[in-house]
């Protein structure tokens, strides 16, 4: 049975006295602490949070319905019980004004040792339930928590903000939408020579870090399948930079790659494609939760980072149209491109 604190607030010694002889017929552990006024009362709780206030009405300095106004303002006190002394002849109107103030219950002097008794013990249960609840609410919380992260973990966060607060998430067309796609070079000889374990722990590792550089840069990576990566700017919230901004992302992923293979047993280079266009995006699924886009972008990404050479960045000319002042390009041959024909082709140059 856990400690239950009980504060007593009286100006007078003999009735605290009285009253915590009284409590401590109480069978339970009971801890009580004494203060003369409502500004003392407030010191004490600032160390100690009672379970129960029993309280005086008059009192000097502060007196109990301003004591109880006080704590009414504060959220971890506001929710405990209090019952307030009164004379046999307080009013109706000075009652009513009681529990305004936050008064839960009153027993009027001299005081009756059954009465207080029977009172104090309503509220020690009422405190109890209030806490039951409390406890009850922060762990539902706790779950709405992992439960939002976990959403956040699948979907955008625009589109999570969405299915959780209107149930669904209608699909929609982006008209500028800048669609990076990258793969990772010789992966299926990597994983004949990496235990699997270490091979999980070694993507995890990069897809992480790829995660970082995407949300620095305003991209939100859509998908890994297998070891290709897939990444956007520009929706589900628009962004005028979505090119500008994507190129970077796709540089400092090669640039972390670089330092990394400085250090580590295994060496990761990967090649990277560059689309802009119109890009649907919309979820997929109704048991498990799928994020996914489509559009021409996606698939010409795809074709331009398989036409692309290692740890170096591909776009394709509408996306260069864009960005031709902000970096410096490498333009190639036309290129025939399986479902797309000949097309011109450009490698950023890295520093």
């Amino acid at each position: 049975m856990n400690l239950f604190k009980i504060l007593i607030i009286d100006d007078d010694l003999l009735q605290r006295k009285i009253i915590e002889q009284i409590l401590k017929s109480i069978d339970r552990k009971i801890k009580i602490f004494c203060a003369n006024n409502g500004e003392e009362a407030l010191k004490i709780i600032k160390t100690d949070l009672p379970n129960l206030i029993i309280t005086d009405w008059d009192m000097p300095q502060m007196n109990g319905i301003d004591f109880c106004k006080t704590i009414q303002r504060n959220k971890k006190l506001k929710h405990v019980p209090v019952i307030m002394c009164t004379g046999i002849k307080t009013s109706s109107e000075n009652l009513q004004t009681a529990f305004e103030s936050g008064v839960a219950d009153f027993i009027r002097k001299p005081i009756d040792k059954m009465e207080l008794l029977s009172r104090a013990n309503s509220m020690i249960k009422l405190s109890e339930s209030y806490q039951t609840i409390k406890l009850q609410k922060e762990e539902l919380q706790r779950e709405i928590e992992k439960s939002d992260k976990l959403l956040l973990n699948i979907l955008p966060a625009k589109v999570a903000f969405e299915l959780k607060n209107k149930g669904k998430a209608e699909p929609e067309l982006f008209e500028n939408v800048t669609v990076l796609y990258s793969d990772i070079v010789g992966f299926t000889e990597l994983t004949t020579k990496i235990d699997p374990k270490d091979l999980i722990r070694e993507l995890n590792d990069i897809i992480s870090e790829f995660d970082e550089i995407m949300e620095r840069n305003q991209c939100e990576r859509i998908k890994t399948v297998g070891d290709a990566y897939i990444a956007v700017c520009g929706m589900p919230i628009p962004n005028t930079n979505h090119a500008k901004n994507i190129i970077h992302a796709a540089i400092e992923t090669i640039n972390y790659l670089e330092n990394r293979n400085k250090t580590n047993n295994h060496e990761w280079k990967i090649r990277v494609g560059i689309d802009t266009g119109k890009v649907v995006g919309g979820i997929i699924g109704t048991k498990k939760y799928i994020y996914d886009i489509f559009g021409d972008p996606i698939n010409t990404a795809s074709r331009l980072e398989s036409n692309s050479e290692t740890m170096r960045i591909h776009l394709s000319e509408t996306t260069y149209k864009l960005v031709e002042k902000e970096f410096d390009f490498e333009q190639q041959a036309p290129l025939e491109v399986k479902g797309k024909g000949k097309m011109k082709m450009y490698f950023v140059k890295t520093p």
